[in-house]
């Protein structure tokens, strides 16, 4: 009990000031948590949750680090809370959060870096309404999930060549997917879960004795049930709202 309490003082006694970029949000002064890593407690002060930040040096550089819950999962930080970010050496440039998305869909900081958050969400969406489409021929027309794999892979490495955000959004679906599809014993989480918004869906056995399908059918028919949410969730979050 006492280590948790520990930290809890440090947070509180840390040096706090308002990042100029995203001024919903208090930034502490960067703390050292290993040998090459460095990080910031972020104090969400907006009325709205925190969803999504860019936080590190200099994004051309590609010193930056992303968190968008709609991507990756983990919580919305709500008003007055904190989490942490990993940001770049203090010692090479200057760092901090960049760009920042909140849960009424209002942007802060540089507009370019905004953008690219946007961006990645936009890919993310187009290739979940191109998976969604792929993976119904494995119950529909009961295609080998293997081959719907060997599309996915095929598919990621040609926008590996893109390099632009949008596509990074992209493969960042496709990656996910194929994880799922290749390793039937891990069960893999995706954004709505973590926000609390896990569907109640029926069980393998079930949706094979309805549908008649085999396990593996059954298996991709609930994982696109669960993809037509996350894309569902993302379908009104792809631009900055005013």
């Amino acid at each position: 009990m006492r280590f948790p309490l520990l930290v809890v003082l440090i947070v509180f006694l840390l040096p706090w000031s308002s990042s100029a970029q995203v001024p919903s949000i208090v930034e502490s002064s960067t703390l050292q948590a290993s040998a090459h890593s460095w990080k910031r407690v972020l104090r969400n002060q907006s009325p709205s949750s925190l969803v999504a930040y860019m936080a590190g040096c200099n994004p051309k550089l590609d010193l930056t680090t992303t968190q968008d819950a709609l991507l990756n999962g983990g919580p919305y930080i709500g008003t007055g809370q904190t989490t942490e970010a990993s940001v770049g050496n203090p010692s090479i440039c200057e760092t901090g959060i960049r760009a920042a998305i909140f849960s009424d869909g209002h942007a802060e900081g540089d507009r370019e870096f905004a953008a690219e958050l946007f961006a990645e969400r936009r890919g993310a969406y187009q290739a979940l309404g191109d998976t969604i489409k792929l993976l119904a021929s494995v119950y529909t027309q009961h295609v080998p999930a293997a081959e719907i794999t060997d599309k996915l892979e095929a598919e990621r490495k040609a926008n590996l060549r893109k390099g632009t955000h949008e596509s990074g959004g992209y493969n960042f679906v496709l990656i996910d997917i194929s994880n799922f599809l290749k390793d039937p014993g891990v069960v893999w989480r995706f954004p709505p879960e973590y926000q609390g918004q896990r569907q109640q869906l029926p069980s393998i056995e079930d949706v094979m004795n309805t549908n008649g399908l085999s396990h593996d059918e059954a298996r991709v028919f609930l994982l696109n049930k669960r993809l037509q949410v996350w894309k569902s969730l993302l379908q009104n979050n792809l631009q900055p709202r005013q």
